[in-house]
């Protein structure tokens, strides 16, 4: 009983520890020909003289795994690692061995400019992408990168995610859905405000011409209600008229487009079938999907015929429609003239009267469109609040799973390290882009800006634009009326209004270094302190390889051994290890399961000795400069 709980305890132990693991590397052609490492699952450390490829072995894994710096915020690191990789890589390829952390092994096989391909355990090729399927992920810095990321808050920001990737990599995707949907609303909304105050300018004219049609229309004798019928009636035969010819073109365009799109639609799919892939050793497969496209296009093609057959039987039934109409409004203009000739009155305001009853017609037309805009407005408004309810919801969870990573960082790295974060502080894409929306108002616009960005939120800003609220824009900006005007009305004609309610305002973190009594920003510190603040969240717990290149760069040895190397003692039992160094006491201190000794001839990088510490103690007391105070020192730490 007790050798089995033992052993229940062992492999719950074990299960908990699970972690991603890099096997081995190995090259064919370029500057490392032959070359292959097989990593321990622990501390594993590179070594050697300048020049012969310890770089290279980490540049070489972050190509294949597809994780080159983001090119966004690091355009020059991603050329230089492009470069690095093309300019020693050649015509090889490069073979790395992975195993996740549920045990899963993969072999992925890349050359310089192709794609990787990735065989499972058996040798089988797999259609999976070890870093956008997330099968796979590592944590790689190459040389600097850790300084960078002390004095860049979006890096700062990239590394806390990392804490909490799969549920911020969901949100993130949630929000910038949500936030595409949100911009296509927001366009709609425009176009409907547009075209409701197009028509709020020309519907108050509808008193005026109510009030002329009442003093013209005829109040006394018999026939007064008949002449004011009739001149009501003359002003409808036309819209009757005009109704008739807009669904006749409606008709008739609808043949016509519908034609148009089903032909793109078989053109597109023809297009991309892939005709030249049925001639390849997989051609019965794209031959039954050549059958499937045709069967569906087939019917786009059939409905082409019966749709503009439909459209010309409409057509030629509006056509007799028309013909009734003109030959019932030959008559009934008949009467109406006649029953007019017997007006005195009537005859010398008949044309006035016409053309004032045809502006009617137009302009109750237009207060009834009017009404339906409105009510549709106020139907998507309140759809569009939802929506940016649902992303204010997003972006509050997104930040909460961040700040929780702060916290625990925070916490287990106190009372040295703190890490905080302050919601949506990141404005600058905000001002970017408020740049962007104002060029050509006619306005020096940079101070005006700046006071926006400061005193309200995009989506306030937004509320106020459509609105057109000139006088709570000059309040809240502490502006002049007409310059508000101006912006507003430059504003509502950009079709970028989207955006600008949906821009992302960042989350903006803070990694602080205790100083004395006080906590300085990473930003603020020393090269030397910067790598102290950074290193030890790098170090942190994670299921992921972490690879660095000279991690030990402007620290002093104090600090190394004090604190990173107890660290990766702490660290490696849980977590893969890669390091690229030049300092003795992270092999010797932190005692590497595995060190490898690379050296060079000029032409070829070499792995030419690799082993435990004690196994490769000649080496790393000749090639890392204190080499032998470090085997002293681990003996006076550890007593061997």
């Amino acid at each position: 009983m007790e050798n089995r709980s033992a052993l229940d305890i062992s492999n719950h132990s074990e299960a908990a520890r699970s972690h991603h693991r890099i096997h081995s590397i190995s090259v064919a052609g370029g500057f490392l020909d032959g070359a292959r490492l097989e990593f321990s699952d622990g501390l594993n450390c590179i070594i050697g003289g300048r020049g012969t490829g310890k770089t290279t072995v980490l540049e070489f894994i972050r190509y294949i795994l597809g994780m080159l710096p983001d090119g966004n915020d690091a355009r020059p690191r991603v050329k230089a690692t492009e470069s690095h990789v093309r300019n020693n890589l050649g015509s090889g390829t490069i073979t790395l061995d992975v195993e996740t952390k549920h045990g899963t092994r993969y072999r992925a096989e890349r050359p310089w400019g192709d794609d990787v391909q990735v065989l499972d355990q058996d040798g089988n090729p797999v259609a999976v992408s070890l870093d956008r399927d997330l099968v796979f992920k590592a944590d790689i810095y190459s040389q600097n990168e850790i300084e960078e990321i002390a004095t860049n808050p979006k890096f700062q920001l990239a590394l806390i995610d990392k804490f909490a990737e799969e549920p911020i990599r969901i949100a993130n995707a949630e929000i910038q859905k949500l936030r595409r949907v949100i911009e296509q609303n927001s366009l709609e909304l425009r176009n409907y405000d547009h075209r409701i105050r197009e028509i709020e300018e020309v519907v108050p004219e509808l008193e005026v011409v109510n009030k002329r049609l009442e003093e013209m229309q005829a109040v006394t004798g018999a026939d007064a209600h008949l002449i004011n019928a009739a001149h009501e009636h003359k002003a409808l035969r036309a819209r009757e008229v005009e109704t008739i010819r807009e669904l006749r073109e409606l008709a008739g365009s609808t043949a016509t487009k519908f034609s148009r799109f089903a032909g793109a639609v078989v053109e597109n799919f023809a297009n991309a079938s892939g005709d030249d892939c049925r001639a390849g050793p997989n051609g019965p497969l794209f031959e039954d999907i050549r059958g499937a496209i045709n069967d569906f296009t087939a019917v786009f093609r059939d409905a082409v015929p019966r749709i503009r057959n439909r459209c010309d039987t409409l057509v030629s039934q509006l056509d007799e429609a028309a013909r009734h109409l003109g030959e019932a409004h030959v008559h009934q203009e008949q009467n109406y003239r006649q029953l007019i000739a017997h007006s005195e009155q009537e005859r010398q305001h008949a044309a006035e009267r016409t053309k004032l009853q045809h502006r009617h017609l137009e302009l109750t037309r237009a207060r009834h469109e009017l009404d339906g805009l409105r009510q549709k407005r106020n139907e998507l408004e309140a759809d569009h609040r939802n929506l940016n309810s649902r992303l204010s919801d997003l972006r509050d969870e997104r930040f909460r799973l961040r700040r929780n990573v702060a916290e625990r960082l925070s916490a287990a790295l106190a009372p040295t390290v703190r890490v905080t974060l302050t919601q949506a502080a990141d404005k600058s894409g905000y001002e970017t882009l408020l740049k962007e929306m104002l060029k050509g108002c006619g306005l020096q616009y940079a101070r005006l800006i700046a006071r926006m960005v400061e005193s309200l939120s995009p989506e306030e800003l937004s509320r106020i634009v459509r609105r057109g609220d000139t006088s709570r824009l000059a309040e809240d900006a502490d502006m002049p009326e007409d310059q508000a005007s101006r912006i507003i009305a430059h504003l509502q004609d950009s079709d970028q209004i989207g955006r600008l309610e949906t821009i992302d305002l960042g989350d903006e973190p803070l990694i602080a270094l205790k100083d004395g009594s006080d906590f300085k920003n990473s930003a603020d510190l020393s090269t030397g302190q910067r790598c102290t603040v950074i290193l030890p969240i790098l170090l942190f717990e994670s299921d992921r390889p972490l690879l660095i290149d000279q991690p030990e760069d402007n620290l002093d040895n104090a600090f190394v051994y004090d604190t990173i190397v107890r660290s990766l003692r702490g660290v490696k039992a849980s977590r893969q290890l890669i390091f690229v160094t030049h300092n003795p006491n992270i092999p010797v201190l932190g005692e590497a399961e595995r060190v490898f000794v690379f050296s060079s001839d000029g032409r070829h990088g070499t792995v030419s000795n690799v082993g435990t510490v004690e196994e490769v103690k000649d080496q790393i007391e000749h090639l890392l400069e204190g080499g032998k105070e470090a085997f002293v020192l681990r003996m006076q730490k550890y007593g061997h």
